[in-house]
């Protein structure tokens, strides 16, 4: 059997959306027969897949507790020694091919050159840095040799169509291949998981269940919903809203504020969920909030909600018409006041919200935003890398 080598430059949390991309990644490996040698930070967790992947330890220095990922000395230092561990590993173990994600491309298409094996760079969503950590000799040489591992990469794997511009202004738009997102939250919650949730986050038989799923570590755009509920509540006093993800300092955050504006016994927090209690959330709530802001890829948050078969709100910004539209889902200004109407509207229309609830597992066939669809393109991506290095 064919093994691969996958370098992470994430530690992996189960609660992180981006995390979510590499679980799929090493289920659609070893859906495609292979088998996998993980190489990724210490510090997070262990993808529980299968027993065919194997988790390698990227290297560490004594003094240092996190592994950086942005461009400075002590990167390269840490990217160079992580070379020699592939060599290593490779005097050992015959490799397919070598997958890099994100940050550690460079390091994928250096080892690959080195090893004569087909290379694939996976780009990844992260957020842009700070303009002042692209200034110095060391950013400007990631950037050079990034730009020589995109052109040199014998496949290039990308979200979204930025992916193919990006690749065509580098001359070499025929080797992207883009492989969307897919839902993480994968589980069917069955009947007594439901009515636990029920117990847990509906206090009256006749409320109104509203949730937001914020993140799977931090808050992001919930000004605008959380600006919105006294509107909602003022219209709708029996509602219930649910906020999920952050920490215990945010969230205790989070309710000093909702305190002060007299609210906050409207609005439960119940942290990080694993996904079989996320689902059950989400199968028994009765409308879904994104209120994202920052982006231009769907979240894979909105994704588990189309999943689920809940009606969505969703305010008007390129992350959610990324997927969202007024046929799946309430699109409205991205305003509190905007926010707050298109809730009150799709909690008082029972019509509608059956309608957007037959739209949702739709739209993500339509967009082949399933499993199977995420596994053939891989298939394809790296049958086109292995063809084409056999060629050269």
């Amino acid at each position: 059997m064919s093994r691969i080598l996958f370098i992470s430059p994430k530690p992996y949390s189960p609660w992180e959306g981006a995390c979510h991309r590499t679980r799929h990644i090493l289920e659609a490996q070893i859906a495609l027969g292979y088998d996998v040698d993980l190489l990724t930070p210490t510090e997070g967790q262990t993808p529980t897949v299968a027993d065919s992947v194997t988790t390698i330890p990227l290297p560490r220095l004594p003094f240092c507790r996190r592994t950086p990922t942005l461009p400075s000395l002590l990167r390269l230092t840490l990217d160079l020694l992580a070379l020699l561990k592939i060599l290593w590993l490779a005097g050992n173990t015959r490799y397919a091919l070598i997958h890099g994600q994100g940050n550690s491309g460079v390091l994928a298409w250096a080892a690959a050159r080195l090893l004569r094996i087909p290379c694939i760079v996976e780009l990844r969503n992260d957020p842009a840095p700070d303009p002042a950590h692209r200034r110095g000799l060391i950013p400007a040489l990631y950037r050079r040799l990034e730009h020589k591992a995109l052109r040199q990469a014998d496949a290039v794997i990308g979200h979204d169509a930025a992916t193919v511009a990006r690749l065509t202004d580098l001359g070499c738009h025929s080797r992207a291949c883009v492989i969307a997102d897919i839902p993480a939250v994968t589980e069917v919650a069955d009947a007594p998981a439901r009515n636990l949730a029920k117990a847990r986050y509906r206090t009256l038989t006749d409320q109104d269940l509203v949730t937001c799923v914020a993140s799977y570590t931090r808050f992001q755009g919930l000004d605008l919903f959380f600006n919105a509920l006294p509107r909602l509540l003022a219209t709708l006093p029996h509602t219930r809203c649910v906020v999920v993800g952050g920490g215990p300092e945010e969230i205790a955050q989070m309710r000093e504020a909702l305190d002060r504006a007299g609210i906050h016994e409207a609005v439960t927090f119940p942290g990080r969920l694993s996904t079989s209690e996320l689902a059950a959330l989400l199968a028994i709530s009765d409308v879904l909030v994104s209120s994202r802001r920052a982006g231009a890829t769907a979240p894979i948050k909105v994704l588990d909600y189309l999943l689920s078969g809940t009606p969505i709100v969703a305010v008007d910004t390129p992350a959610n018409r990324a997927i969202l539209s007024p046929e799946n889902a309430v699109i409205t200004p991205a305003t509190p006041e905007g926010l707050a109407d298109g809730l009150i509207r799709l909690l008082r229309s029972p019509g509608l919200r059956t309608e957007l609830r037959l739209k949702g597992r739709e739209t993500l066939r339509r967009e082949n935003r399933t499993p199977e669809a995420f596994h053939a393109a891989l298939a394809r991506c790296y049958t086109y890398a292995l063809s084409r290095s056999e060629a050269e």
